[in-house]
């Protein structure tokens, strides 16, 4: 199942390198949620072949799903995780995959084609980056970068928390793309990723793979994450002694 994933996931990446279109768009009346052609054709492949491959699956996108169940096999996609990077060219963008049994994620492929990363995990067996292992970093706060995210909401916390982080972090960075982000927890460049509002596309495949590599999901209040299908905050710590710091 693995292997057949990553050849679809492959394929995806292919069209981000070289789109035949980029007409953009935006979504839910906000000039900011932008859209493509190329969201939209990725979403597409992944729902056919996906569907195709294991056919009581249901699936869930971020560009318009309404037949997923929560019960059974669900697949969780992204087809450009990082859409606003694509569209301005910044180069660092994913397909994000995460394949659901009764709400718990048991595959998650993640690959940036810009810079021909393939993250992936099944649950128990580990994490990969390039069919290596990868492990979570063991340093203190003090020594690690914190990366955020943010979106037009929660914002007046998403810059508090942002500038406790910058007080007490090596230093903090934000790249535009969440799934990329929990993969760069779970090879260990950065200690602790989140973002106060995040949607399971975002997070289902990404989450999976830093808790195969050692690390840990919680939401805000610091409980575990144990809702794949709802929106929510998101905070991969890579060992105990990342803190998440309240403010």
């Amino acid at each position: 199942m693995l292997e057949a994933i990553i050849e679809i996931v492959r394929e995806c990446g292919k069209i981000i390198l070289d789109p035949p279109a980029k007409e953009v768009g935006s979504k839910n009346r906000n000039p900011k949620d932008l859209v493509t052609s190329c969201d939209i054709q990725i979403q597409e492949i992944l729902r056919q072949k996906l569907t195709a491959l294991l056919p009581e699956a249901s699936f869930l996108g971020e560009e318009g799903s309404t037949d997923y169940r929560r019960d059974g096999y669900c697949f969780v996609c992204d087809p450009i995780d990082g859409t606003v990077n694509f569209v301005k060219n910044y180069r660092w963008s994913c397909v994000s995959v995460a394949l659901l049994k009764d709400g718990r994620p048991q595959t998650g492929v993640v690959f940036n084609p810009f810079a021909d990363e393939l993250f992936t995990a099944e649950k128990g067996k580990g994490a990969f980056l390039n069919r290596r292992p990868i492990r979570t970093s063991a340093d203190s706060l003090d020594f690690s970068l914190a990366a955020f995210g943010t979106g037009t909401y929660d914002m007046n916390l998403t810059w508090k928390l942002a500038a406790a982080y910058c007080e007490t972090a090596l230093d903090i960075r934000r790249s535009g793309a969440g799934a990329l982000d929990l993969c760069n927890v779970a090879c260990g460049r950065t200690g602790i990723f989140w973002e106060l509002t995040l949607k399971p596309w975002d997070f289902a495949a990404g989450a999976l793979i830093v808790e195969e590599a050692g690390g840990s999901i919680k939401n805000y209040d610091g409980s575990p994450l144990t809702d794949y299908f709802a929106v929510q905050s998101v905070f991969a710590l890579a060992n105990p002694k990342i803190p998440i710091l309240k403010v």
